[in-house]
């Protein structure tokens, strides 16, 4: 419509950032270009600049200045004077403020750090820079909503059509690891952080030394004590020729640190540091086999053999709440970790690298239909080649499904079951993990039984599952995802809190510990007994689902499993649907929801799923007081008394 109002895009610079900007594209030597980002970075009113840190060494003073995205003050201009920019965006996330500025996408890559080297007479400036943002290939590749897209992250106005073949390499799920190393004035530095962090040391010097990794909360210590200890392993002549390299042609080593002590979704059971990718000196990508020939060369080796990590065996013992802290404290490895530090064994290499392949343009959809599929791994992290130079022109995610779907179940664990653990909100549990009522005697935490609870964390997860359109294999596959991801919900109630039913057996504060640091473990080991109980004997984790729209693809019959189940040990619902021979909930119902338009069912599967059901005195055809009867039967006692509802 050609007099409608079109919504702004793109924040436009200040007069002093376009001059600035200026003064970069036309720098024609990378001293100005650097000192010219550093401007921009400084006039940019999202851009916050930390205060410098100084650490004084015998040959230098360095000087250590961060640059990190203000996404607060985004938020905040956002809601306020940037309204008209918040459906550009698409969400108040680093990834919304990248979507609308262009030029922090150029000049602000995640984690930059402008590094000072002060001597008698001489001060030599480098910048230590992170990977560039990039995006996922479609939306469900990202864990944070925004308008992100992976066009507008290519590089220098490159698209997918410009694109001859791509390297596939596997999403290492860590914590983001930058390393670097420099010469300077005859000195060998070593560079070292996460994402928002930098470490400067003169590399002959082992960085427990300096300051001891016993904080197993921040990443930055192990990512430098690993970094050190590699080093130091290298003979005289090795470790001038990588200070050469680096110095001359290499920038930064990039890589995520894997710790047993905090698992995202894939069970970490060593320490190790997996390198993905080198940027050169002005902080882009090197083509991957340059960087993988590089790794090669020093001896930095592949740690896994293909795109997903080895699957632990299952354990021969159950975890029991008598014996959860003494496993959890060995199976983290946080034991380890005495006053001293971590102490590292001499002969282990902990630097490596992950899984890479080269594929030709063509095979792109195939390729990215494996990795969706691929279980026990993030997905993958795709660089794209230009079809003439070979030169990268931009990187994109791919998540895999399980990954998309064990992330949204540990989200919504951690927010219905786990924070209210730690918090004190459960009534079979009323302390925080510190042993200490919440709040004051007037103020006291607002609490819920277990079995409420419970209930309230299947009816997310369910409705979670299936609103996963956007995942591939979501419609086939979301009622199997949600059995599972229940099951789970069941299996940790009963095998960590004990049903509630012996508070006194519960270490609580170890529970919630090994609910946020071992998540994937927990998860591997419910399959493990899922399995166990399914086929009396089966040992390895079953096939849960996500591999079931390749394998109707090719023809194979799929046997589903995506029947509602039972809900047990939940609140009853009232009015939960019509009969017909189909299954309904089962459980004690009180103080909850109206159960309205639960769903109609046939043959035991419910086909059509009712809204979510308003609070009031249930008039259902199954409804009752009490406990509520299968099979389609009324129940006793006509009206019910609100049980919570059914699965809708």
């Amino acid at each position: 419509m050609s007099g409608a109002r079109q919504e702004p895009i793109e924040i436009p610079l200040s007069e002093e950032e376009t001059e600035i900007y200026a003064e970069y594209k036309n720098a024609t030597n990378k001293t100005e270009r650097d000192a010219a980002q550093v401007a921009f970075l400084r006039s940019n009113q999202f851009v916050r600049v930390k205060d410098p840190v100084v650490k004084e060494y015998e040959r230098h003073r360095v000087q250590v200045t961060t640059f990190m995205l203000n996404v607060f003050k985004f938020r905040k201009w956002l809601n306020g004077q940037g309204k008209p920019y918040k459906k550009a965006a698409g969400g108040m996330s680093d990834d919304g403020l990248y979507t609308v500025s262009p030029k922090l996408r150029e000049l602000m890559p995640r984690g930059l750090h402008e590094v000072k080297f002060i001597g008698k007479d001489s001060c030599t400036t480098v910048l230590f820079r992170g990977i560039p943002k990039f995006s996922g290939l479609v939306a469900s590749d990202e864990d944070e909503e925004s308008n992100a897209s992976a066009s507008i992250f290519f590089y220098d106005g490159q698209s997918l059509q410009d694109a001859g073949r791509f390297y596939v390499t596997a999403k290492s799920n860590g914590e983001n690891a930058k390393l670097g190393c420099r010469i300077i004035e005859g000195t060998t530095y070593l560079f070292a952080g996460s994402k928002n962090t930098c470490m400067v040391w003169p590399a002959l010097i082992p960085r427990g030394e300096i300051q001891p990794a016993t904080d197993h909360n921040i990443p930055a210590q192990f990512i430098c004590l690993l970094w050190s200890h590699w080093y130091l392993k290298l003979s005289g002549e090795q470790q001038k020729a990588f200070a050469t390299q680096m110095t001359e042609k290499f920038g930064t080593i990039m890589g995520e640190i894997n710790t047993p002590w905090y698992e995202h979704v894939v069970p970490i059971n060593e320490l190790f540091l997996e390198c993905y990718a080198i940027l050169d000196n002005d902080g882009r990508p090197v083509h991957p086999k340059c960087a993988f020939d590089f790794f090669k060369t020093h001896g930095i080796h592949q740690h896994y053999p293909s795109i997903a990590a080895a699957t632990p065996a299952e354990k021969k013992t159950p975890h029991r709440p008598e014996n959860l802290k003494e496993v959890f404290l060995k199976e983290s490895n946080i034991d380890k970790i005495g006053p001293d530090g971590l102490k590292l064994d001499a002969k282990t290499n902990y630097i490596s690298h992950v899984f890479f392949q080269s594929n030709d343009i063509k095979d792109l959809d195939d390729v990215v239909d494996k990795i969706r599929n691929a279980s026990n791994t993030e997905g993958a992290v795709l660089y794209l080649t230009h079809k003439t130079s070979e030169k990268v022109i931009g990187l994109v995610k791919v998540k895999s499904s399980q990954y998309v779907v064990w992330r949204r179940l540990r989200e919504t664990m951690k927010s219905c079951l786990f924070r209210p653990l730690n918090n004190g909100e459960i009534e079979e549990f009323p302390t925080t993990t510190g042993g200490k009522p919440k709040g004051s005697k007037k103020n006291k935490p607002k609490t819920r039984g277990l079995r409420e609870l419970l209930q309230a964390t299947k009816d997310r997860i369910h409705r979670g599952m299936r609103s996963l359109s956007h995942v591939p294999g979501c419609k086939t596959n979301w009622r199997t995802w949600s059995k599972e991801g229940m099951g789970f919900a069941d299996w940790w109630c009963k095998s960590r809190l004990l049903d509630g039913k012996e508070p006194n057996r519960v270490d609580v504060q170890f529970v919630y510990k090994e609910s946020k640091c071992r998540y994937a473990s927990l998860v591997t080991e419910y399959r493990h007994a899922r399995a166990k109980q399914q086929t009396g004997s089966q040992t390895t984790p079953p096939k849960s689902g996500f591999k079931a729209g390749v394998e109707a693809k090719a023809g194979k019959k799929i046997e589903s499993e995506a029947v509602d189940e039972v809900w047990s040990g939940g609140q009853g619902g009232q009015g939960g649907g019509q009969g017909g021979g189909g299954r309904v909930e089962r459980g004690s119902g009180r103080g909850g929801r109206r159960g309205r338009c639960g769903g109609r069912w046939k043959g035991g599967r419910r086909i059509h799923m009712g809204k979510r059901n308003r609070r009031g005195r249930g008039r259902g055809r199954d409804g009752g007081q009490g406990r509520r009867n299968r099979g389609g039967r009324r129940g006793r006692g006509g009206l019910g008394r609100g049980g919570a509802s059914g699965r809708a």
